[in-house]
C-alpha cells in the first residue's frame, strides 16, 4: 500500500497525468477492499480452530461471542450481550461477562482500548 500511496503522491504532485492519479486512488481502494474480506476469513478460522481445540468453549454463549468479535471486530459487554441475546433470545450481562473472563484467561480475546475486547489475532 505504501508503494501506491506514493505513486498517487508523485502523480498527483506533477498534475501531468491527472486521470492515472484518479486511477492510483480507485486501485488503492480496490487492493483494501480485497484485504478486508480475507482478514475477516482468517478471523473466521481462528475462531473455528479456538472451538475445535477446547472443548470448554463449545458452548452457545462462548460460541456466539467469538463469531461476533470475528465479523464486527472489537465490541463491549454491553454490544456481546445483544448479539448473543440475537442469536439465543435471551442472556445476562452476567452470564456474557463470565464467558467473556474465561476467552480472556484462555488467551482467546484480549481486553483492548476502554471496555472493548477483541479477538487475539
Amino acid at each position: 500500500m505504501s508503494r501506491l500511496d506514493y505513486l498517487e503522491a508523485i502523480l498527483t504532485e506533477s498534475r501531468r497525468y491527472p486521470e492515472l492519479a484518479r486511477l492510483m486512488g480507485d486501485l488503492k481502494v480496490g487492493a483494501a477492499l480485497y484485504g478486508e474480506p480475507l482478514k475477516l476469513i482468517q478471523r473466521l478460522l481462528s475462531v473455528r480452530r479456538h472451538l475445535e481445540r477446547s472443548a470448554a468453549s463449545r458452548d452457545d454463549v462462548s460460541r456466539i461471542i467469538l463469531n461476533a468479535l470475528a465479523l464486527k471486530g472489537p465490541m463491549n459487554i454491553s454490544q456481546l450481550t445483544r448479539e448473543v441475546t440475537r442469536e439465543r433470545g435471551s442472556a445476562s450481562r452476567v452470564t456474557v461477562r463470565k464467558r467473556v473472563n474465561i476467552l480472556l484467561d484462555k488467551g482467546v480475546i484480549d481486553k483492548g482500548e476502554g471496555f472493548l475486547y477483541r479477538l487475539v489475532e
